[in-house]
Order: C-alpha cells, then structure tokens, then sequence
C-alpha cells in the first residue's frame, strides 16, 4: 500500500528559473532575495538571517518550476494578482490564503512543469517562499554521503576543502578551475539530492546524469550556505546511475559541494499480521488424516476380530455338531432367532460421526505507476525535511476449514430370514441376540456330561496360523 512523502524545496535552490533573474537589486526591474531578520542585501556575499523569500514589483516576473509527484504546493505572501500555470492549464487572478499562494493536488504521478506570474501594480508586490512537492510512493529510506566520503565521490581536477560554520559538518569542498568535476555511481534509488553553496563569485556548473545534462546557476548577491544545488526524481531503483557534476564557467569562478543524499524505496514487506497465514489449513489437513487414519485402522481391527471369531466360533459349532449324534431319544433345540437386526436411523445418528495531508504525512494509493525521469534544468529539488511513517497498515487472517463430520463404520451384517425353528450354526452365529425364548428341552445330565468332556478334550488343541491360508484353499 503507498503512502504520500513530500520533500520541500526552498525558493534560493538554483532548480527554480526566475525572470528576468535569479537576484538583483531593486523588487521593480526583477527578483530580490529578502531574509526575514536581515532584510535586503547590501554587501555581496554576506550571510542572510532568518526565512528567506523571492519578492518582485515587476509585473510579469515569474519563476518556473519541473519536478515530479502527484501535487505540489506553493508558500508565499502577494497584495497583487497572480497567474499559475500547471501543464499548460491556466489559473488566473488568484490571491494568497494563509500563505498559500497556489496548492493543487490531483496531478498524476510524474513529470510536471509550474509557472507563476505575477501582476502587482504601483506599490504591490509578490514574494515567493518555497514549494513542497507531494509524491505518492512509499516513504524513502534516505542515505546521506558527505563532501568529505573519497569513497562514494571521486574527485578529478583542483579540488580544495573549505571550512564554514554556517555549512553543516562545517566542511566543504570547492574548486575554481573550469572542467573540475566530481562524480558517483548508484543504483536502488527514487531520487537524488545534491546539495551545495550559492554565493557570490559562484557561477555556472552542468549536472549529467546518465548522460542528461542540467546547467544551472549557482550566484547571488547572498552567501547561502546549504541549498539544493541538483534534485531528480521518479528514478528507476533497478537501474544503475553515473552522476557527474562539474564547473562549467570560467576559471576563478567557484562550485562548492557539500554532500549527496539518495533516497532508497523501502523493501516492500508484510506484516506477521496482515501476511496470510496457512496455520489453520494445515491443522485441518492434519486432523483430517488423523481422523481417516484412525477409521481405516478401527475398520481394518473390526473386521480382523469377526473373522477370527468367525473361525473359533465355526470351528467349535463343527466339533459340537460332529459330537452329538442324533440317534439319542431326545434332540436338542435352540431357541427360535427374532427377526434380524437392521440399524435404524435413529441409532445411526448416535454412532461417532496537502492531498488532505500534513506537511508530512502519508495518504492511501494502491496503484503503482511507472516512474519518468525529469529531465533538463529546473527539476524538483529538495531541503529535505522529516519523514512520517507510513499511516495506512492492512491486516487479515485466514480461518481454519470447519471440521467435517466421521463417517459412520459400516454395519454388521443382517441375516436373512429362516423358515426352520432349527437354524444352521452359520445362521446362529451372525444373529443377534433373541428378544424372546422358547421353553428349552431339558437334556439328561449323562449328555450334558459326555458334552462338557468333548469341550475339554478340545480346549488344549493348538491353534492353526492365521496367516496361513484355510484349509479349503489348499492344494
């Protein structure tokens, strides 16, 4: 799920093209750089104080601005008129609010290209703070290299290092000699920051990466210690990208490079809970078999224990029939069998069975576009601020299958019904038990005797191996 990060570029980053010029003196032939506590300028090179601003008195001075997002906003102050312009569709005789000179947040993510004008009149005037631009892309993991890393940058030509309270890590590094360059090779990011001096006696420079070139200003009348000298975003994270940055103006004239930052797109991870989980699949799957298992063993038990009582029980019913001769006065008689047994149904049963966001925050986006490479001077830069976390986290569970119901062990087998009182001993040993009997014979106590001995006699005969076969299947 994407989240929306923005990243804020101050109105002194040379990516802005100002008309008719970046800095000068006077608000009514052009642009003039103003700090909030040290006011305008009034000795080349000195160090401004507090918030700074473009403001003009000039009607038709404008700054243009390429970046890449989805939205962007524009921070200022005017008593006049002005125009913005956002790929070539015209907002005219606009007025700031609460500081905001312009904000539009609908823009498809990619490359886009801003142009305000602005129309004050006799004792009017518009400045111009910064922008921030809105990206609808995971939040970034930033990675910052400084001037002073030989390791990341490579230097070629006079390079010397400068030293500055007002730069941060108080260390830069600056050359004067035209065709001096520095330059890295990265792959696995978004988009890149370069961050540098504007000064007075700072002049042109060309920004190449992989081959597209970008050149830029870096004077002004102010010493401005750490702006965003290079900003290019939408980059491709599996691509491989040569950075070459080098002075292009004439010898004495400087470029000073404090540090660059890249920003990595966080590794696209789900959370333990929201990740499906196939815990409650595979504790069906095993119940299940468990189950199966355990009916085909009862099954494969149930049937091994009838035929072996089949086979004792037929084989002493053999040797009482062989033994009782019917030539005695009286015969014996058993009791008459009951209708045979079925299973009812009942007994069946039974059986087991900006955007609206914060100056940093995050917005939901599922898609996921293909990122342009901006291109040419004026790309979106950055100050770089904070970074929220991502707000939008998706969760989700899976549920175990429902448990399906035992299937019943089949039933015992019924007995067809029998037109003799006397039943065979095949017939008596798979009947079940009678609901009523019949007056037994009384059978004389020689028989009963004589029928005890036979019993005893064949008690102590050893038993046949079952796993052999009968002995009807001999040859």
């Amino acid at each position: 799920m994407a989240t929306s990060w923005n990243i804020t570029l101050n109105d002194t980053s040379p990516v802005f093209t100002y008309y008719p010029y970046y800095d000068g003196f006077g608000t009514g032939n052009g642009w003039q750089i103003w700090y909030s506590q040290t006011g305008y300028n009034t000795v080349p090179a000195n160090p401004g104080v507090g918030t700074s601003a473009h403001i003009t008195s000039m009607p038709g001075a404008n700054v243009t601005l390429s970046f890449y997002g989805t939205g962007i906003e524009l921070y200022g102050m005017a008593n006049c008129t002005f125009d913005v312009t956002v790929d070539g569709i015209f907002s005219s005789s606009l007025s700031s609010t609460n500081n905001v000179l312009f904000s539009e947040q609908t823009l498809s993510e990619g490359t886009h290209s801003l142009t305000l004008t602005a129309h004050p009149s006799s004792g009017q005037q518009l400045a111009f703070e910064n922008v921030v631009i809105y990206i609808n892309q995971e939040i970034p993991q930033m990675a910052s290299y400084s001037n002073t890393n030989t390791t990341f940058l490579n230097y070629t030509g006079n390079w010397s290092v400068g030293t500055d309270a007002h730069v941060p890590g108080g260390a830069f590094h600056f050359t004067e000699t035209t065709s001096s360059s520095v330059s890295t090779t990265f792959g696995g990011s978004s988009a890149v920051v370069v961050q540098g001096i504007v000064n007075w006696g700072n002049w042109q420079y060309t920004v190449s990466l992989n081959g597209t070139q970008s050149v830029l200003n870096a004077s002004s009348f102010w010493f401005i210690p750490d702006t965003t000298l290079f900003y290019e975003g939408g980059l491709d994270p599996t691509q491989i990208y040569v950075l070459n940055i080098a002075d292009t103006s004439e010898d004495g004239n400087k470029l000073a490079i404090n540090s660059v930052k890249l920003y990595h797109p966080q590794p696209t991870t789900l959370s333990s809970s929201s990740k499906p989980s196939n815990t409650g699949k595979i504790a069906g799957t095993i119940a299940g078999a468990v189950v199966l298992l355990a009916l085909v063993v009862g099954f494969l038990f149930w049937r091994r224990s009838r035929r072996l009582k089949t086979v004792m029980s037929k084989r002493t019913f053999d040797l009482l029939a062989n033994e009782i001769t019917p030539c005695e006065a009286r015969a014996m008689h058993f009791p008459a069998l009951a209708a045979p047994y079925t299973i009812s149904s009942a007994t069946a049963k039974n059986r087991p069975e900006n955007f609206p966001l914060t100056p940093i925050g995050g917005s939901n986006d599922d898609s996921q576009r293909e990122r342009a490479i901006t291109h040419g001077p004026g790309s979106s830069t950055s100050s770089l601020g904070p970074y929220s976390e991502p707000r939008n986290n998706t969760s989700g569970s899976l549920s175990s299958p429902s448990a399906r119901g035992r299937r019943p062990l089949p039933p015992p087998p019924s007995s067809p019904a029998l037109s003799s009182p006397a039943p065979s001993l095949q017939e008596v040993q798979y009947s079940p038990r009678p609901s009523r009997l019949e007056h037994p014979v009384q059978i004389p106590d020689s028989e009963v005797n004589r029928i005890l001995e036979i019993i005893a006699s064949r008690i102590d005969m050893p038993e046949r191996n079952i796993s052999s076969p009968p002995p009807q299947y001999r040859s």
